[in-house]
């Protein structure tokens, strides 16, 4: 019997394309188990899609309190040990990591016992785990030739959920009572977006005259504002449905939306978090994109307005998704372990 292991979490990016895999996955594994942070949004997406989820401890990174980073050192090892001990428990014969802190015990583990890993990056650049793991990973997958060393590198691009390629727009009309105007559709991330979220709230006024605005406000983060107009949500599942039905897409530049955003060849607008937030991926994704960019130091209502209308009188953008992604992927995965 055959038994993969994911790993990854953090963020929706980290998650997702992991998700994507499972449907080619379950026709070569018995066993399928996903390893994360306990409470996290990883644990929550792998019971919904009946992954049997095993918790993990591990440090994250800060980027803004740096003397905090003092206790890394003390705490990963002990964090690894218990990688170890989860591995042997699981029996895993692989284990395929896209990354985020709570992937490196794992990562580290497998080279304590020599269970062969692949390391997916869907960034421009490697983050920060896949990193400090790609020196003892059996492949590292990329989204970018830019990232690859030598020959232990192999460039397949991101996968996505099938759904999000075939999404159904009336479920969303219908279920919102939309209006017979253009739709905006604002997704700050899973985690939300506050310059974001602010901002078009601001803007809701000019906005509403001339479009539905459907914005995924992050959990805990509806504002207290009602207008005709404007459709609030905290977080969606059928993420396809609401792409299906939008004119444009204001989003921030994630590398997994903006794989969604190109696979499904619609007009959207970058708002990447700034540099001083993050290591400076999203603003590299985004540059490296075909879609309209507004810097979130720049973001004002009126320019949000101005670029809207600019992005919708431009052509459409052309889906460079290939659909055989997820198998490709796959199918490395199954190298390492032959």
């Amino acid at each position: 019997m055959r038994t993969i292991v994911l790993t990854g979490g953090g963020s929706g990016g980290h998650i997702i394309p992991n998700i994507a895999l499972l449907p080619y996955l379950k026709q070569h594994f018995d066993n399928i188990y996903y390893v994360g942070e306990k409470g996290g949004m990883e644990e929550k997406i792998a019971n919904a899609n009946d992954i049997p989820f095993f918790p993990i401890r591990a440090v994250k990174l800060d980027r803004v309190k740096l003397l905090r980073n003092i206790k890394i050192p003390f705490l990963l090892p002990k964090f690894i040990a218990e990688g170890v001990e989860l591995l042997e428990r699981l029996n895993a014969d692989v284990v395929f990591s896209k990354g985020g802190y709570v992937s490196l015990p794992i990562t580290y583990a497998c080279k304590k016992l020599k269970i062969p890993y692949i390391i997916h990056e869907s960034d421009k650049s490697l983050g920060v785990a896949n990193k400090l793991a790609q020196k003892n990973a059996s492949k590292i997958i990329t989204s970018d030739e830019s990232c690859n060393k030598n020959n232990k590198y192999i460039t397949l691009g991101s996968p996505i959920r099938d759904e999000i390629l075939c999404g159904n727009p009336s479920k969303i009309g219908t279920n919102l009572k939309l209006d017979n105007k253009p739709n905006i559709l604002v997704v700050g991330g899973s985690l939300g977006a506050k310059a974001i979220n602010d901002c078009v709230v601001s803007s809701l006024g000019s906005l509403t005259k001339k479009f539905n605005v459907i914005h995924l406000t992050g959990k805990g983060k509806l504002p207290n504002v009602k207008m005709n107009g404007y459709y609030p949500i905290e977080y969606a599942d059928n993420i396809g449905d609401y792409y299906a039905t939008a004119s444009i897409v204001i989003a921030r530049a994630g590398a997994g939306v903006i794989t969604e955003l190109q696979a499904i060849g619609l007009r959207s607008i970058l708002i990447p978090l700034p540099e001083s937030a993050s290591r400076g991926d999203q603003m590299e994704n985004a540059k490296k994109s075909n879609f309209t960019v507004i810097r979130q130091e720049d973001l004002t209502p009126e320019l949000l307005l101005d670029k809207i209308n600019l992005t919708l009188a431009s052509p459409k953008p052309i889906s460079n998704y290939d659909r055989e992604t997820p198998q490709k992927i796959v199918d490395q995965i199954l190298l390492c372990i032959k």
